[in-house]
């Protein structure tokens, strides 16, 4: 894809938010954009009359656009009445978040408003996968080891955390060689934003991974760890099963 194509893709999610709409900076701050590129591009948006500006000068889209999973026989709104639920019944962050060519690309993001910790990821918020916390463990665990030395920067991985450390490609490899697919993966001590996630990977008919789902919360110490794991595995575990048994009942949901 073309650096302009990705600029204008990045705006288009980041405008698909809120439905009260955004600032012009929260736009481009969302878009992860250059403030003179994302200014430049809304500015055209709204030449085109696919944004408008409502109350309080905040921008307001005037489009549909909505990112669809290329997977046939899974309805959007399965994933998206899991992460509902999740979200309800925990009192976190749910997501739903795809491998995209070398980067983590946040698909779904349902935030509950008694949540300890907001978020800055959003749907269409990206971040590269070399960042070796448990979403990208568990997502490139799916890829061959051969591709991840032929194609990677074997010497581009590092852990997630304060400490922010290079990883030789021995470790990280060992890192992801170790992921069992089918368990939950999470970090306890959360990253540098104070977010801890747990996560398990969503699979096709064919095994194949289709994306991530997630439990986000503050990284903040738990009275019991092993049973607060135990409690989020169960709940992660019992969504899977009903995403991945939509393929086989497409009257199943929630």
């Amino acid at each position: 894809m073309s650096g302009a194509s990705s600029r204008v893709i990045a705006i288009l999610d980041a405008l698909s938010g809120p439905e009260g709409g955004l600032t012009a900076q929260e736009v481009v701050e969302r878009a992860g954009l250059p403030a003179s590129t994302g200014y430049r591009l809304l500015t055209e948006l709204q030449q085109l009359g696919l944004v408008h500006r409502g109350a309080e000068r905040r921008l307001i889209a005037n489009f549909s656009f909505q990112r669809r999973l290329h997977c046939p026989g899974l309805e959007p709104e399965v994933l998206a009445q899991a992460c509902a639920r999740l979200s309800a019944e925990m009192t976190v962050a749910a997501e739903v978040v795809v491998l995209s060519g070398y980067n983590m690309l946040w698909h779904i993001v349902e935030q509950h408003p008694d949540q300890a910790i907001r978020l800055r990821a959003f749907p269409g918020f990206m971040r590269g996968a070399y960042e070796l916390d448990s979403i990208s463990r568990l997502a490139l665990a799916h890829l061959p080891l051969e591709t991840l030395e032929k194609s990677w920067d074997t010497s581009g991985f590092y852990t997630a955390g304060v400490d922010h450390r290079s990883l030789d490609w021995a470790e990280a490899r060992a890192r992801i060689a170790t992921v069992d697919r089918r368990d939950m993966q999470y970090d306890m001590m959360g990253n540098a934003k104070g977010i801890r996630r747990y996560c398990v990977a969503i699979h096709g008919r064919d095994g194949g991974l289709i994306c991530l789902l997630t439990v986000a919360e503050a990284a903040t110490p738990v009275r019991d760890e092993a049973q607060h794991v135990a409690n989020v595995r169960a709940q992660l575990t019992a969504r899977r099963t009903t995403i991945e048994s939509a393929f086989s009942d497409p009257a199943r949901t929630g």
